[in-house]
């Protein structure tokens, strides 16, 4: 059992701003076992206690973003303090493509993007926990393919820019440096690079390869600037088949440091071709990302080679299987409940008193 603390514990809660792991128990309105059903089995495994003293971690009723908006960073602060004099980890979420990076101490963030190489041990990376396409789209029955002899390679969304894209996208990163200098930006910066021009020079590459086929819808906008709820519905389901139509998909980042089409690749049994980007990928520790395809930043332009020669080291058995395990990661670690399910495992040895330990950088 895991004894969880929250030092600002309120009935009158600001919803949108409370962090995943609490959502079931704020849901009032189900019984337990239908709790269970919708969240998962791991809400018993959860005790929520009343004292610093007998929790096991500590957990912060909303985002890291929440405290800056409302100018509660004191609060944040004496939250940490309290829990690192206690030896208690605080766990800390923060949402949104950017994220937030507080100054604490003896602390776990948990975030969509962020990077490698500024993370100190102590930063996980959260899936977005998307809806599972496979009643909504596939009827319930994967869109498995049997193995060509040349590779498909799948992508829908925005993927053409050019030049002006670029320099607009660099503009605003150089502006928010300009702004964070004032402390008039209280986000995570992210590199100066626009990540919408160089999908599209990935996307370039693979559609100008002999090696691969293609089978690409590429807009200039995101969701190709649909807005109204129609329009945007059926601009998800042109998505989803375009998706069920390809063996493998083009999973690059996009404004903050994180792909939600990954994960929307391994729900629909797609084998993701994941270009880096210096970003996270969840579970390092306990899913080997290296049975997928992942391409490293500098090496985007030889993807069509990567994707060739991965495809053709593969049996016929070894594809069709493949694209299983792409839906059983979704399953086991992506969505919500196998997310829930894991991140819960990871904090046992905390509540059993064994002596491993996590890293826990200020």
């Amino acid at each position: 059992m895991l004894n969880i603390y929250i030092p600002d514990w309120t009935d009158d809660f600001d919803k949108p701003s409370t962090i995943p792991p609490l959502y079931p128990f704020l849901n009032k309105g189900k019984t337990h076992p239908e709790l269970v059903q919708l969240y998962g089995r791991w809400i018993n495994e959860v005790k929520f206690v009343s004292s610093l003293k007998e929790s096991d971690v500590v957990v912060l009723l909303y985002e890291v973003g929440y405290y800056f908006k409302r100018n509660e960073l004191d609060l944040l602060k004496k939250m940490n303090a309290a829990a690192a004099s206690a030896n208690k980890i605080t766990i800390c979420w923060t949402k949104g493509d950017e994220g937030i990076t507080p100054s604490l101490q003896h602390f776990h963030l948990y975030r969509m993007g962020g990077y490698r190489s500024k993370n100190k041990g102590n930063q996980f990376l959260v899936p977005v926990f998307i809806e599972d396409p496979l009643p909504k789209y596939f009827n319930n029955q994967l869109p498995l393919h049997n193995k060509t002899n040349m590779p498909v390679v799948g992508f829908c969304g925005q993927g053409k820019a050019g030049v002006a894209k670029n320099a607009i996208d660099i503009y605003r990163n150089i502006k928010k440096r300009f702004l964070k200098l004032l402390n008039k930006y209280h986000l995570d910066l992210e590199s100066l690079l626009s990540s919408t021009f160089r999908r599209s020079q990935i996307l370039d590459h693979l559609e100008k390869s002999s090696l691969v086929t293609t089978n690409f819808i590429r807009h200039k906008k995101y969701r190709a600037g649909l807005t109204t709820k129609e329009s945007r519905e059926e601009s998800s389901r042109i998505y989803f088949k375009n998706m069920a139509a390809a063996q493998y998909v083009v999973c690059y980042r996009g404004a903050g440091n994180f792909s939600v089409r990954l994960y929307e690749t391994l729900a629909s049994g797609k084998i993701p071709v994941v270009i880096c980007s210096d970003n996270n990928l969840p579970f390092e520790e306990e899913i080997d990302w290296n049975k997928f395809i992942v391409v490293p930043a500098r090496k985007w332009k030889d993807t069509a080679k990567i994707i060739f020669d991965f495809h053709s080291a593969l049996s016929a058995e070894e594809f069709v299987a493949l694209q299983n395990h792409a839906r059983h990661i979704y399953e086991e670690y992506i969505s919500y409940k196998g997310f829930m399910t894991h991140w819960v495992k990871r904090y046992h040895h905390l509540s059993a008193g064994h002596e491993k330990q996590y890293a826990v950088h200020n």
